[in-house]
């Protein structure tokens, strides 16, 4: 059961943008930062966060487009904006030897700052966060590309904010989506993942125009060479039955000095959820090896 009190709050600026974070533990312990994958927010990382928070300075922040964080003015997203903007967030707070736990897109997002400042990061943690390679985006001529991505923020743009009138409305739809997690969870989640309007009804706090791929490509080679830039252990996590892939089975962990790879049995892609015990176990390993 997930304690009542709440984390601490805060905001920074990146890039003209007011990014939300929370935090948890106390000033002076190890620093942990937690990344959160698409479509999801700080708040999903509650529970981890509580079964480490007393051992551990736990921070979680909003990438931008998402939960209490600002949205992008352009309406365009892509990994790079959220490097930085991770990048900017250690160098306010000024944290150092810092270890990073993450989710699929927050997954690729950490993988990546790791490799552009392997001396910043003292481990890392990525919970399915592999999907730059696994599925890369098709390579298409650049007038394809730029028009694709056009069409994707013309059609985001017509669509009218999907209205909820209750947050039972708003756990049913994402229990539709994730029919595998606890009522708990569910109810956790979806309040967290709401604002309320002015009329009363609710909806969604990411920015819709998330889903809309950047119109840049994403080079295999590149990606691979900041992964063999990263020098702190390295720990892929996989859930049995997720739709993602095993990365050992695709070989990807030889893409790194120090690599260890774990597969939690009965876990789909939300590993951390799903299994949660199964995953802490794994996470203080790795943390305090």
């Amino acid at each position: 059961m997930l304690q009542k009190a709440n984390p601490r709050e805060g905001f920074f600026q990146s890039k003209r943008l007011n990014l939300h974070y929370v935090e948890w533990g106390r000033d002076g312990a190890d620093p942990v930062l937690l990344v959160h994958g698409f479509r999801d927010h700080c708040r999903s990382w509650d529970f981890v966060a509580r079964a480490l928070e007393s051992n551990y300075h736990i921070f979680a922040v909003d990438l931008r487009g998402h939960g209490d964080s600002d949205w992008n003015n352009s309406g365009t997203y892509c990994l790079d904006d959220h490097i930085y903007d991770l990048h900017t967030f250690i160098d306010r707070l000024g944290l150092t030897d810092l270890s990073i736990i993450s989710h699929s897109m927050g997954g690729a997002v950490s993988l990546s700052l790791a490799g552009l400042f392997p001396n910043r990061i003292k481990r890392l943690i990525a919970i399915e966060g592999m999907w730059e390679l696994e599925r890369p985006i098709k390579q298409v001529k650049d007038d394809e590309r730029f028009h694709g991505w056009i069409r994707q923020l013309d059609s985001l743009s017509k669509r009218a904010p999907v209205a909820m009138r209750s947050l039972e409305a708003a756990e049913c739809k994402f229990k539709a989506r994730h029919s595998r997690l606890s009522s708990e969870l569910i109810h956790h989640l979806t309040s967290h993942a709401v604002r309320r309007n002015v009329d009363g009804t609710l909806t969604w706090k990411h920015d819709p125009s998330v889903q809309a791929r950047a119109s840049g490509h994403y080079d295999r080679a590149a990606i691979i060479a900041l992964w063999q830039r990263i020098t702190c252990p390295v720990l892929l996590v996989h859930g049995s039955e997720s739709e993602m892939s095993d990365p050992r089975t695709l070989g990807f962990d030889r893409y790194f000095q120090r690599c260890q790879t774990a597969i939690v049995n009965g876990a789909n892609h939300w590993v951390h959820h799903d299994k949660l015990d199964d995953f802490l176990a794994l996470a203080r390993e790795a943390l305090s090896g």
